[in-house]
């Protein structure tokens, strides 16, 4: 894949000249970063994707002789990281450094088959045969002045037309409903929109089929799947489906209508690359922040959610542990961004400490319906059920019908799941047939980009994750830094192993703080807890 910007593009193209090779992951925020920096230079880069291939991988190693991404190359010269990148225009000067770029480029183009690009059209037959619903495919549910209306169409109909609002306090604890309307409302909003169409019978006889559809909710149904009456009046209370369950990613229907018969990973995958073009369309050109509040209002974004309701016929329980992990990773990730679109950016410690209780993925099977916060997922599932750290229940109790999707415990999970923070490992897509390589090669690059060994001193600074999770590496410093030594490469790993063996005393073990900053830009909205509630009492304040 060649990205290019001016006429820089056309000259190397034309006369097969030198070349800039950005080896990345598709969704990785340190990939887009470095890109979006040549983008705003106008330099031309050719990406070896390792998403797509990751067997590139050890084409990476081979050349550079790291694991992380991303990594540029200056025809066959290692530029490094992204920080690498802009140290290099800071030493030479923004003149200086497309200098070195035009030198670069009228060099010869590189000859080393490690750097070889891929011209071959994508292989069809690695898409999933049930691929996510377009918003043109689905069904009309209901039709409203002549015009057919899917369940996505006519959700995004009915919010141009009614007021959704909080209610007034109601009951002796003063609560208030959130993101509701009153049956009346809806029928003089419907009555606006089509006067000469739609008298107040008809309006009613329509709302009545939103409900049977489940378009529309009732606020405070005994019962989900009770039939419910609509009332023409202001006492009577009612939401979009989307809105009835707030704090879940997934909330447009409430069942799938056909289960997903392919492998569940392979409709995630694609679910990840919508996602990832999503955001590259809203990422800002020089930094490659993300604007999530333009991606919140993107109708693909919109179309994404309602497809992402698939995810509630997919049974845990009945996948092998590898078809598992593979699963939950790229839905945590996958969540974990959908979620700051959806609710706002985490920026502070108050955000973080109810984030990632209150945003919940619905999955299921046949005649169930099982939700999971991040938490749950992370630690319930991934975990095998252990404590969230400074925590002291486990996520599930014995009698919880979700334990029975725990599994055993592997540490190489942490360095594929992605929080949103910067300290955070990149984005990758992870296979079940794959997974044990793929998260033998994750550990690598993280530990190769967040552990320092200083032989003088006899001590090792590593990433947080290695003291928030300890129990998961080991019982002591010493298991840790076992575990450590066996996923360093290079340099690293021989200094620490000869450390670990030369009997010279003990190594100590550091933590580094965690960068918690984001890749929102500086105008995303801040996470608002109350987008994940569906009441709070007036009288209390929450």
């Amino acid at each position: 894949m060649v990205t290019a910007l001016g006429s820089l593009f056309v000259a190397v193209v034309a006369g097969r000249m030198g070349r800039v090779t950005v080896f990345a992951l598709s969704g990785c925020s340190h990939c887009e970063r470095v890109k979006a920096f040549l983008d705003a230079r106008h330099v031309p880069y050719a990406v070896i994707d390792l998403t797509t291939h990751p067997e590139r991988l050890k084409d990476q190693r081979a050349i550079t002789g790291s694991s992380s991404v991303p990594q540029v190359l200056f025809n066959g010269r290692v530029i490094g990281g992204t920080d690498d990148v802009e140290a290099l225009e800071t030493e030479l000067g923004a003149e200086g450094f497309m200098e070195r770029v035009q030198e670069v480029l009228a060099a010869p183009d590189p000859t080393s088959p490690r750097l070889a690009l891929d011209t071959a059209p994508e292989d069809a037959s690695d898409a999933p045969s049930t691929t996510p619903r377009s918003e043109s495919d689905e069904p009309p549910v209901a039709t409203l002045g002549g015009v057919p209306f899917g369940f996505v169409g006519m959700i995004r109909e009915l919010r141009s037309i009614v007021d959704v609002k909080d209610s007034a306090p109601r009951g002796l604890m003063r609560v208030v409903q959130r993101r509701c309307f009153s049956g009346r409302h809806l029928i003089d909003a419907l009555l606006r929109k089509h006067p000469s169409k739609l008298g107040r019978d008809t309006a009613g006889a329509f709302a009545q089929l939103l409900c049977d559809c489940l378009v529309i909710r009732e606020v405070g149904g005994s019962s989900p799947d009770a039939f419910i009456k609509f009332a023409d009046d202001d006492s009577h209370l009612y939401r979009l489906q989307p809105d009835n369950s707030p704090g879940v990613l997934n909330p447009y229907r409430r069942a799938w209508v056909d289960p997903i018969d392919d492998d569940p990973n392979a409709v995630l995958r694609a679910f990840q690359q919508t996602w990832f073009r999503i955001t590259k369309r809203h990422s800002e050109v020089g930094t490659g922040a993300v604007n999530y509040d333009a991606v919140r209002v993107d109708r693909e974004f919109e179309n994404l959610k309602h497809d992402m309701c698939v995810l509630r016929s997919v049974e845990l329980s009945t996948m092998s542990d590898d078809q598992k992990t593979a699963f939950v990773v790229n839905a945590y990730n996958l969540s974990v961004g959908c979620a700051f679109a959806s609710f706002g950016a985490v920026r502070t410690r108050a955000h973080r400490s109810t984030f990632f209780d209150d945003v919940k993925l619905c999955l299921g099977g046949v005649g169930t319906t099982r939700v999971y916060s991040l938490n749950e997922l992370e630690h319930g599932v991934l975990r095998g059920n252990r404590r969230v750290p400074y925590r002291m229940y486990r996520p599930f109790t014995a009698h919880d019908p979700r334990i029975d999707s725990e599994i055993k415990v592997d540490p190489r999970v942490h360095f594929a799941l992605n929080c949103g923070a910067k300290s955070c490992p990149p984005v990758n897509s992870y296979t079940p047939a794959g997974i044990h390589d793929e998260l033998r090669a994750a550990a690598e690059a993280f530990v190769e980009g967040n552990v320092a060994v200083d032989v003088a001193t006899r001590t090792v600074t590593a990433s947080a994750l290695f003291k928030w999770y300890k129990c998961d590496f080991g019982e002591t410093d010493a298991d840790v830094l076992g575990k450590i030594a066996g996923w360093a490469t290079g340099s690293a790993k021989t200094a620490l192993e000869a450390m670990l063996g030369d009997g010279g005393g003990a190594v100590r073990l550091t933590h580094a703080p965690y960068d918690w900053t984001t890749n929102a830009s500086a105008s995303s909205s801040d996470y608002d807890v109350t987008k994940t509630r569906s009441e709070y009492s007036w009288l209390l304040g929450r």
